[in-house]
């Protein structure tokens, strides 16, 4: 199964980016235990300001993506960023129809940027399908007044792991890192390294996209552990694949380099863990 994670972040100029988050573990539904440990969870537009990221039947939600991908890339989605009924489009595509026997239910986080014209503001749907041939795509807007806020915000947290993931957050929040940024990723690197417990069936190595306020959708690098990692996956070619890169720290890094700027801002954790 899956954490999923949603947050805004805003720097101190005022400056918003739109982050999605996963663990990359997969779970046997018929074990409880991992089979996988690279599962891609997070999916990043090209060409356009949009983000998302699947829990559930894994198999079925990247094939889905992947084609919807394709799909906005070709022009074959009409609706207006920023609508839902644009998301609503999506579950109307073949590439949206469940297998014949699928293994579950999938959820899918769709995180967009719409204002073309203006401020830039991002919206976040919520897509679940029951998983079943005679059941349809239930579409919801979620995150609105975070995704409004002036400040840093945990956005929305989904999937298995989810309850613990938006728990944990609050729990590091509370110490005096305050509520910023860092520790809405600092908890889904918790939960992917067995923090509090290990019964979440989450695990991997997180991965992340993002949407800043101009441009499409990225891919952001995790070098986690000291192992540079891309959509949850070690890699030996790591500027290929990302062009933005962070630690679990969410310090940014030197893309070229992967180590920390010289004079950038650096964070850190106390020994509790915030």
């Amino acid at each position: 199964m899956t954490t999923n994670t949603a947050w805004l972040s805003v720097s101190a100029t005022g400056t918003k980016t739109f982050y999605l988050g996963a663990d990359s573990q997969g779970t046997s539904l018929k074990t409880g235990k991992a089979v996988s440990l690279h599962e891609k969870k997070v999916f990043d537009s090209a060409c356009s300001p949009e983000i998302f990221s699947l829990s559930g039947d894994l198999t079925w939600g990247s094939t889905f993506l992947r084609r919807l991908l394709v799909e906005i890339k070709h022009g074959s989605v009409s609706s207006p960023l920023g609508t839902q009924m644009r998301a609503e489009e999506f579950c109307r595509l073949s590439c949206a129809n469940p297998p014949l026997v699928a293994s579950c239910e999938l959820d899918v986080l769709y995180g967009v940027r719409s204002g073309a014209n203006g401020p830039a503001g991002f919206k976040l749907f919520w897509l679940h399908h029951p998983g079943t041939s005679g059941s349809s795509w239930k579409v919801a807007q979620v995150g609105m007044r975070s995704l409004s806020s002036e400040q840093s915000a945990l956005v929305y947290s989904s999937g298995l792991g989810g309850r613990a993931n938006k728990k944990r957050q609050e729990w590091i929040a509370e110490g005096d890192q305050g509520n910023v940024a860092r520790t809405c990723f600092w908890s889904l690197c918790d939960l992917v390294n067995g923090r509090p417990s290990n019964s979440f069936m989450t695990g991997g190595h997180p991965q992340l996209v993002k949407l800043d306020q101009m441009g499409c959708g990225k891919v952001v690098g995790v070098k986690f552990n000291g192992v540079p990692t891309v959509y949850g996956r070690r890699t030996t070619a790591p500027q290929s694949f990302a062009h933005y890169w962070v630690d679990e720290n969410f310090t940014q890094l030197d893309p070229k380099t992967l180590e920390k700027f010289t004079r950038g801002q650096r964070y850190g954790r106390r020994v509790q863990g915030r």
